[in-house]
C-alpha cells in the first residue's frame, strides 16, 4: 500500500522568517523604531530566520519520523523494532563458476572471480564458498556468491571470465548459467508495508495465506509468494517463490524460506502450524513474452533508451497480472503508449498477437525480446 501524504500541520502555518519578524515587531514598545534597517529590526531577523527554520523544518522532521507512515531510514527502523520487524538487508548472487585447471592445483575458499570491467561499469565479482582441489585435468563446477551484495551481482551466462589474482594452472573460466538472488537491501516503502501488516495483525496467526506470504517476505531477497493449498492433499501447503527481482526464486531463497518457516533445527522457532504436515516450497516458472512494435516516433529520445524503459515499466504490469494470472494486452500497449518521447506507433503485439495471455498460479510473465523498429525502418 502507498504511504500517505504527510499533511503540515495548521500550528506551523504562518512560521516563515517574515511572519516571525512582523511579529516580533509588534511586541516592541511604542517609543521604540520598529522600521526595516534600524537596530532593533536588524537585530531580531536572525532569531526569525532560526525559529522559522526550527518550525518549518526541525519541527515538522520531528512530527514525520514520529510515526512509520512518514519516517525513512534509521527511523523508520525504529519503528520497524517495535513491530518485531526487521529491514531486509542486501542479498549476494549467487551461481556456479566452471573452471578448468591442471592436475594439483588448489583453489582456497574465497578465491575470486570476476566479470571484467569496462568503460561502464566496475568489475563484478564473487568468490569461492569451499576450498578444492583438481586431482587431475579437469573442470569443475564451483559454487560462488557475489563479494558485494545486491543486484549487480545478477550477471548474464558466460560473463566471469577471469580471476582478480591469476593462479598458475587455471586455464578456463566461465559461467553456462547467469547468477541470480542478489537483491538491494529493501526500501523504506516495503518494509513500512510489512510493518503496517504486523501492526494490523496484531501478532496473532491463524496460518491462512496471508501469514505465509507474509513469512515467505520475510525472507532477504523474496519479492512475492503464491500460496497453493493442500497442494500434495490435506495438511500440505505450497509456496511459489520469485525474488525481488521478478525472477524465480535461487535454490538458496528457496532454502532460506522453508528453513525460515519450518525451522528443522529449532522447533521453538517454528512459524509452520503443527497441523500442516508438510510444507513444499519451489521457485515460480518464468513464462517469457516477446513484444513487438512497427512504425514507432520517437520525439527527443533514442530507441534503446525506450526499450529499457519499457522493460523496467512492465515489471508493475507484471505484478498486477498475477493478481487475475492474466497478463493484459492493453496494459502492455498503455505502458508503451505513456513512455516520454513516444509520439506514436503502427502496431503492437505480445507474442505476435494482439491479445491477452494466461497465466497458471505458477507462472510469472517475464520480458523476452524485445523488437521496436521506427517509423519507415525495414522489418
Amino acid at each position: 500500500m502507498a504511504r500517505p501524504e504527510f499533511e503540515v500541520p495548521e500550528f506551523v502555518s504562518e512560521s516563515d522568517s517574515d511572519q516571525i519578524q512582523e511579529r516580533m515587531m509588534g511586541n516592541l514598545p511604542a517609543d521604540i523604531s520598529d522600521m526595516e534597517g534600524d537596530f532593533p529590526y536588524d537585530f531580531t531577523m536572525p532569531t526569525a530566520i532560526e525559529i522559522s527554520q526550527l518550525v518549518q523544518f526541525n519541527l515538522v522532521r520531528c512530527l514525520m519520523v514520529a510515526f512509520p507512515e512518514y519516517s525513512w531510514g534509521d527511523w523508520m527502523d525504529l519503528h520497524g523494532g517495535e513491530a518485531g520487524v526487521t529491514r531486509k538487508e542486501a542479498v549476494a548472487a549467487t551461481g556456479t563458476v566452471s573452471v578448468t585447471a591442471a592436475y594439483g592445483t588448489v583453489l582456497a575458499a574465497g578465491t575470486v572471480f570476476a566479470v571484467p570491467a569496462t568503460d561502464q561499469m566496475e568489475a563484478v565479482e564473487f568468490q569461492t564458498l569451499r576450498t578444492v582441489t583438481f586431482a587431475e585435468n579437469e573442470t569443475m563446477d564451483l559454487a560462488v556468491e557475489a563479494v558485494i551484495p545486491g543486484v549487480s551481482g545478477n550477471v548474464p551466462a558466460n560473463t566471469i571470465t577471469i580471476m582478480a589474482s591469476p593462479i598458475n594452472g587455471v586455464t578456463a573460466i566461465t559461467n553456462s548459467e547467469k547468477t541470480s538472488g542478489g537483491a538491494e537491501e529493501e526500501n523504506d516503502e516495503d518494509y513500512y508495508e510489512r510493518i503496517h501488516a504486523e501492526f494490523q495483525d496484531s501478532q496473532f496467526y491463524v496460518a491462512n495465506d496471508a501469514d505465509y506470504i507474509k513469512w515467505a517476505k520475510e525472507v532477504p531477497g523474496i519479492g512475492d509468494c503464491i500460496v497453493e493449498p493442500a497442494v500434495e492433499g490435506p495438511g500440505t501447503v505450497g509456496l511459489i517463490l520469485v525474488d525481488s527481482n521478478g525472477q524465480p526464486a535461487s535454490s538458496t531463497l528457496v532454502t532460506a524460506v522453508y528453513n525460515h518457516i519450518v525451522s528443522p533445527n529449532d522447533r521453538s522457532k517454528r512459524l509452520l502450524p503443527t497441523g500442516s504436515s508438510k510444507l513444499i516450497v519451489k521457485s515460480a516458472t518464468v513464462k517469457t513474452v516477446d513484444f513487438a512494435c512497427t512504425g514507432l516516433v520517437l520525439d527527443g529520445v533514442g530507441l534503446d533508451d525506450v526499450i529499457s524503459t519499457f522493460k523496467t515499466e512492465m515489471m508493475a504490469v507484471y505484478s498486477a497480472a498475477k493478481e487475475t494470472n492474466i497478463l493484459r494486452y492493453n496494459s502492455a500497449r498503455t505502458v508503451l503508449s505513456t513512455i516520454t518521447g513516444v509520439s506514436d506507433f503502427i502496431d503492437f503485439t505480445m507474442d505476435g498477437k494482439r491479445e491477452n495471455i494466461h497465466l497458471s498460479s505458477s507462472e510469472y510473465a517475464d520480458t523476452g525480446n524485445v523488437t521496436f523498429t521506427l517509423e519507415g525502418a525495414e522489418t
